[in-house]
């Protein structure tokens, strides 16, 4: 995980004159070895080594102005910093015969490599109580998650499912499942897509929700653990409450948001609204508060919060649990 830069200085004028190199960077790159500049230096993890600026290390990302490639963001934990490294004396170099710049390969020609980050976590209880009255109870709640975050979107998808039996009679078989995809147009504009189903057992039978949205919007703030994305949303509900169904397209708005608080932890909100044509309306709310353990584990509490309204009812959900994650990097 993390930018890799890398750059080759060929040994004479005519070798870069017939490459692919713009004069202004052949010229910055020159000049400042001919008078001695000393400039910071950032060191990647195979050693490449960029001059510029530091500007500052904060919540884990360096901040790096170079002379080349403008403002960039890297994890802290793939490269390191020199301060007020003196730059190569390409001047001492003796003369050489003009070598003959080949064609960039495939692997050179790309792009540095996207920073991708994983995470997953599970929450899960199952218990077997028999109450002050001796009755026979079990019950299973779980809930899976799993997120990919890289430096152009973030994909999540998440599986619940809760089970409740009292003395043999079936009181809860709930689902949820739910899809969602935010995709960074630009350093201030995002789109987001979910679909999201439900499931919920109810006295007069089973209860269903469903979801697809789509939504585009701002961005605010520009960093891994601080932001804010907001904008509207268009796309279709359907609702079954009581063996009637409520359906059509619907409008509503999507937010979410991430702010550090103290001590490493973090709150994660996200919400959704929508209001169909039918006169049906449903907003899900899902908040975590977050403390990572070490740099791979994190202990979270979850609240979810749901609320629907159509024509014969309205109803809640509201559900809290607590949660063991980790996140893990496949490139490594």
């Amino acid at each position: 995980m993390g930018v890799h830069v890398s750059f080759r200085v060929p040994a004479s004028l005519g070798s870069l004159l017939s490459g692919r190199w713009p004069l202004q960077i052949l010229g910055l790159v020159l000049a400042a070895a001919a008078f001695g500049v000393r400039a910071d230096m950032l060191i990647g993890p195979s050693g490449e080594r960029l001059p510029g600026r530091f500007v500052e290390d904060k919540e884990g990302m360096v901040v790096f102005d170079s002379d080349f490639l403008g403002r960039l963001r890297v994890p802290s934990d793939r490269v390191r910093i020199e301060r007020d490294a003196a730059l190569p004396d390409t001047a001492a170099v003796p003369d050489s015969p003009p070598a003959v710049v080949s064609e960039p390969t495939a692997s050179e020609s790309e792009s540095p490599p996207r920073v991708v980050r994983w995470s997953s976590d599970l929450a899960i209880k199952v218990g077997q109580d028999r109450g002050s009255l001796k009755t026979l109870e079990d019950t299973l709640d779980g809930t899976w998650h799993l997120s990919r975050q890289t430096d152009d979107g973030e994909t999540s998808g998440t599986i619940s499912y809760k089970y409740k039996s009292t003395d043999h009679v079936l009181k809860d078989d709930d689902w949820l499942g739910s899809i969602r995809y935010d995709k960074f147009l630009d350093d201030d504009h995002f789109v987001n897509a979910r679909l999201l189903g439900v499931t919920e057992l109810q006295s007069s039978g089973y209860d269903s929700t469903a979801t697809l949205s789509m939504a585009y919007g701002w961005r605010f703030w520009d960093e891994q653990q601080k932001y804010v994305r907001i904008g509207p949303a268009l796309g279709v509900l359907w609702l079954k409450r009581s063996g009637q169904t409520f359906d059509g397209a619907a409008v509503g708005f999507y937010a979410r948001g991430v702010y550090p608080l103290w001590l490493g932890a973090l709150v994660d909100e996200e919400l959704q609204y929508l209001n169909a044509a039918a006169g049906s309306r449903y907003a899900l709310s899902q908040l975590r508060l977050k403390r990572p353990i070490n740099e791979h584990l994190y202990l979270a509490v979850d609240w979810l919060y749901s609320w629907t309204h159509v024509e014969i009812e309205s109803g809640v959900r509201s559900e809290w649990r607590w949660v063991l994650g980790w996140t893990f990097d496949p490139q490594r």
